[in-house]
């Protein structure tokens, strides 16, 4: 009996020790199936992170490493963004390319951006002309007179007589956008110069009405006035005295308001910008109702330039019903330069009306966010509802664009509720709009954008704004 028992009492034990194995065993696989569910975890969020690069990083490598054709992409966008955080990297890439399209589009980024310390990579570009191609001069004579100091003409003037007609033409429109008095003399020699280039001499008589200079207005009117002068002269002489703007030229832009050369009455009716008085706006005015466009045009941009509150009427007329879209949306750009209460209120109620042409509305909705976005935001929401739902809206696209350019405090909703659209364009145009303003509360809802089921370049951009924030 008592051997029974012992023998029952160690097959209990073997049986504990068994089940207390066993259960060693499992918890040594639990523990190791956790341990590798947590890597696995660990390794997904860094291919998360390395994924979620910011646009910010991304674009800069992009600048770095990329080939031409994406650098000259990524300079193309980031020059409609007027961005100006990548000003040293778009830099290091204009100094060092020899690519003309990648210059051209750094220096459109330089301009936007008002960037000048790599106008001294320019210069000596210029100064080594004998080492560089006609593209890449072309380039660096644009954006080096963009930013002249008192030795750019110098620097220049060597170019204006090159074999290569095209890159001294260059080279003098650059002289007119840098150029002072200096310069006037050198211009009116080859101007009167039978050997030089009759083709370039329109592009010298433009260059000394970009300089201002009064020395040569007798030449200039006398060339406005000859009718058996070349056509693009006489255009150029016309432009050349509107822009020196003197009151001895009036007469004889006056004149040519009359001739039967419909582009130099264009060109007239431009000139006369550059004169006060009532006699001007009124003449202006009857130009809006010249039988050919680019004279309406010129007229509209003109009335817009004096901020003529006496042509509103007819400005208003003009965006309604003429018959050439040119002249609509130049009546319209117009009447935002005058931006009074009665122009204001007529582009909020023209952006309003769905039959409104599409170019017409959307111009109109980019001046009243500029001009009045606080008065506007009635009308602008109200739009936004009709629009909402409708597949490829431009005019919910141009709309969000624009507003994404903007600065008010009661922009926030509409930014926010822009994170909601379908369209990747409308969301992303929301994400730089709560950027741009500095929402801070919108963090927490940039951060639900970050989400791996949510489109690439939305996350990028919302963690490029969560990152700036």
């Amino acid at each position: 009996m008592k051997t029974a028992g012992r023998l029952l009492l160690i097959l209990m034990l073997l049986n504990l020790t068994f089940l207390l194995s066993a259960e060693d065993t499992i918890q040594n696989e639990v523990e190791e199936s956790n341990t590798e569910v947590e890597d696995a975890t660990e390794v997904k969020e860094a291919e998360e992170k390395e994924e979620l690069i910011s646009l910010t990083d991304e674009r800069r490598d992009t600048l770095k490493y990329g080939i031409d054709s994406e650098i000259i992409t990524l300079l193309n966008k980031i020059a409609g963004e007027e961005d100006p955080v990548y000003a040293e990297d778009v830099a290091l890439v204009y100094s060092e390319s020899n690519n003309a399209d990648i210059m051209k589009a750094a220096v459109d980024y330089f301009i936007k951006i008002d960037y000048a310390d790599a106008v001294s990579v320019a210069a000596a570009r210029i100064n080594n002309w004998e080492d560089e191609n006609f593209n890449t001069l072309s380039v660096s004579l644009r954006y080096f007179s963009s930013f002249p100091d008192d030795d750019s003409e110098d620097i220049i003037f060597p170019l204006v007589d090159h074999e290569i007609k095209t890159l001294a033409s260059a080279a003098i429109t650059a002289i007119g956008k840098c150029g002072t008095e200096k310069s006037v003399d050198p211009l009116l020699d080859l101007l009167d110069d039978d050997d030089f280039y009759d083709e370039l001499k329109p592009t010298i008589i433009k260059a000394l009405g970009d300089i201002g200079s009064e020395q040569s207005l007798d030449i200039l009117i006398d060339i406005l006035e000859d009718i058996d002068e070349e056509k693009s002269w006489r255009w150029n002489a016309c432009e050349a005295l509107g822009k020196i703007g003197h009151p001895d030229a009036l007469p004889s832009i006056e004149l040519a308001l009359q001739d039967s050369d419909t582009y130099l009455r264009a060109y007239a009716v431009k000139a006369l910008a550059a004169f006060e008085g009532d006699d001007i706006e009124d003449t202006l005015i009857q130009s809006l109702k010249d039988s050919f466009w680019r004279v309406r045009v010129s007229a509209a941009e003109a009335l817009g330039e004096l901020k003529s509150t006496e042509a509103v009427d007819i400005l208003i007329y003009k965006a309604k019903k003429d018959p050439e879209n040119n002249v609509k949306i130049a009546a319209v750009a117009a009447l935002g330069e005058i931006s009074n209460n009665e122009a204001l209120d007529f582009l909020k109620e023209l952006y309003r009306k769905s039959n409104t042409p599409p170019s017409v509305r959307t111009r109109s909705a980019e001046i009243i966010i500029e001009k009045d976005i606080t008065g506007s935001l009635q009308v602008i929401t109200e739009v936004i509802d009709q629009e909402w739902e409708k597949d490829n809206s431009a005019v919910l696209s141009y709309t969000c664009k624009f507003l994404s350019k903007a600065e008010s405090p009661k922009l926030e909703p509409v930014f926010e509720r822009m994170l909601g659209h379908n369209d990747v364009a409308v969301k992303i145009y929301g994400i730089r709009g709560i950027q741009l303003n500095g929402f801070g509360g919108m963090k927490k809802r940039l951060e639900e954008l970050t989400d791996e089921k949510i489109n690439n370049a939305v996350r990028k951009a919302a963690l490029g704004a969560i990152e700036q924030m």
